[in-house]
């Protein structure tokens, strides 16, 4: 009788010393460490440059402010486009452009949106070097239009910044800007 009642306070004494995993609170979700390939991005860019002619408006010289910071709580970088207004650029862009690394995909996703009302996702598959490209499809003159960002590290605190639309096939730049912090 002892020796029952032993292992019977023995096997409560172990449940309550042994929480089940069902029991335990999750772990928080963490960031993928990839994300900090993106540091380099974090601050504020002055970029000068061109832009080529388009559907909108011939080419014309761009000033853009790019501002980076990592955001909620380090899942996304977060990145603001600013174009300054001038005569030759009426219509200045202003722009928003999250980035997050996709686990499942081995990617990185970027969702881009504007003041052109327009928005598309795009992804890379990282840097090559001191160079990382995304690329997407958004609606240009309600035609499908592959459009591909190409960032390059050309020094500690500079980049160079191209867009290419792709036409007939082929990719043609749409944008050139070097930025320095």
């Amino acid at each position: 009788m002892l020796a029952k009642r032993y292992r019977a306070w023995l096997a409560v004494l172990s449940a309550c010393l042994c929480v089940p995993a069902w029991a335990q609170a999750p772990k928080a979700p963490r960031p993928a460490p990839e994300m900090a390939q993106l540091a380099f991005f974090v601050g504020t860019f002055a970029c000068d440059g061109e832009s080529r002619a388009t559907p909108l408006m011939g080419p014309h010289p761009i000033k853009r402010t790019i501002t980076g910071r990592m955001d909620l709580d380090g899942f996304w970088l977060f990145m603001r486009f600013d174009d300054d207004a001038t005569v030759e650029n009426p219509t200045p862009i202003r722009g928003n452009w999250q980035l997050i690394h996709d686990r499942k995909a081995a990617n990185f996703v970027a969702i881009w949106t504007d003041n052109l009302g327009r928005w598309f996702p795009q992804t890379s598959p990282g840097w090559a070097g001191d160079t990382i490209a995304f690329t997407g499809e958004f609606l240009l003159n309600d035609r499908k239009a592959a459009v591909r960002d190409i960032f390059t590290r050309t020094g500690e605190n500079e980049m160079k910044m191209t867009v290419q639309l792709e036409t007939d096939g082929h990719w043609a730049p749409l944008l050139d800007l070097m930025c320095r912090k």
